[in-house]
């Protein structure tokens, strides 16, 4: 059962690892070759925005989940 726990925990750690890079390849092609990138949908960069603003209205909540958001991660890739 240890084993099945560790293996589902590697191909979190790497699904969640490309969506990261899938997400930052995304904003430099949107910014290299304008918001209409055929190969990513739709505007990347506009809805990263909206996200943080919707993040900003809602207070300290938001920055108690932004952290424990990036601390999840940083533990991920230890």
């Amino acid at each position: 059962m240890k084993a099945w726990i560790v293996t589902i925990k590697y191909y979190l750690r790497q699904f969640i690892e490309l969506g990261v890079l899938l997400l930052g390849v995304s904003v430099f092609a949107e910014i290299l070759f304008g918001p209409n990138v055929a190969f990513f949908g739709s505007q990347v960069t506009t809805n990263l925005i909206s996200l943080l603003n919707m993040l900003g209205d809602q207070g300290i909540a938001a920055l108690i989940v932004v952290f424990a958001v990036i601390i999840t991660y940083r533990k991920l890739l230890k």
